[in-house]
């Protein structure tokens, strides 16, 4: 039996948290999401609704632009300028953890130091110099098949993409580093945003952090203590617009046919929700459009 490594590049990650929601100005009633229910059911429906307009926003977008680790399968070749150029499922590249190529799927060659490899916003470049050029069907040998252009190559890599979205574990006023949920997609030197009502704030990830740690080290203390939750990440406040955009028009829209109550001089008419409401999600869409994968 013959199993595929390809992994969803559609995973149930959410854009914003609650609290991101409801700091946001939408005039949008969210206490009775749930007839009947208490705060914490209401908190977990608009938790859920939120997950389904990040999930609309991924099929959308083509990709889920939060930072995740993907492993992919393809067949390349290399190209007349001497290297394989990868173009994976999701952008925009943050690190290759490991590269397998080989002429055979079930005998792949490891590059040993991906770090070595060329990286851009919407593919990977692996030089010749961090191939073997010859290999047989049982591995990398000083004779057989050499790489060139007319010949098929099988790969296997796994690689994060997209931008850092995550929240706070542990943050005090003064401490030079922060705890995070998840630190998947933070890389040494970047900016990170803190959203956490007044207490907000921008932070510097220092360059002696080490990758893949949740406690991130920073280039100058935090200036507040944050809230366990609290989000924080790089991710394009555009995106975070937009889905703020798309739970809203998802709240609204109670039924094919609502009654509306327009201001006009027209007489009063049932209209179809999603044309009441689709001004919100095309303005959400128009906002995300240039982060869409084109397949």
């Amino acid at each position: 039996m013959a199993t595929g490594v390809t992994t969803d590049t559609f995973s149930e990650q959410s854009y914003l948290t609650v609290q991101e929601f409801k700091d946001a100005p939408t005039s949008i009633d969210i206490d009775n999401l749930v007839v009947g229910g208490n705060a914490n059911a209401q908190d977990a429906e608009l938790k859920n609704i939120i997950l389904r307009a990040s999930s609309f926003m991924d099929e959308y977008l083509n990709q889920n632009v939060v930072a995740n680790r993907a492993t992919e399968t393809q067949r390349v070749r290399l190209n007349n300028s001497g290297y394989i150029a990868l173009h994976p499922n999701q952008s925009p590249i943050i690190s290759l953890e490991s590269f397998y190529y080989g002429g055979a799927p079930t005998n792949l060659i490891p590059v040993n130091d991906p770090s070595q490899c060329w990286f851009e916003e919407q593919q990977i470049i692996i030089p010749l110099s961090q191939m073997a050029t010859t290999w047989s069907s049982q591995g990398p040998l000083a004779f057989g098949a050499g790489i060139g252009g007319s010949n098929q190559i099988f790969v296997k890599y796994t690689y994060v993409a997209g931008y850092a979205n995550t929240t706070v574990v542990t943050g005090v006023a003064g401490a030079s580093s922060i705890v995070v949920a998840d630190p998947v997609g933070i890389i040494p030197g970047e900016m990170l945003r803190i959203s956490d009502g007044a207490n907000s704030e921008t932070v510097f990830v220092s360059s002696s952090y080490t990758y893949g740690n949740a406690t991130v080290t920073l280039a100058s203390p935090l200036v507040y203590t944050h809230t366990t939750g609290a989000a924080i990440g790089n991710l394009p406040n555009a995106i975070k617009q937009a889905c703020i955009l798309i739970t809203t028009a998802f709240i609204k829209i109670r039924g094919d046919n609502s009654l509306t109550m327009n201001i006009t001089t027209a007489p009063q008419m049932t209209l179809p929700g999603a044309s009441r409401y689709g001004g919100e999600i095309r303005l959400a869409l128009d906002m995300v459009d240039k982060y869409r994968r084109i397949r």
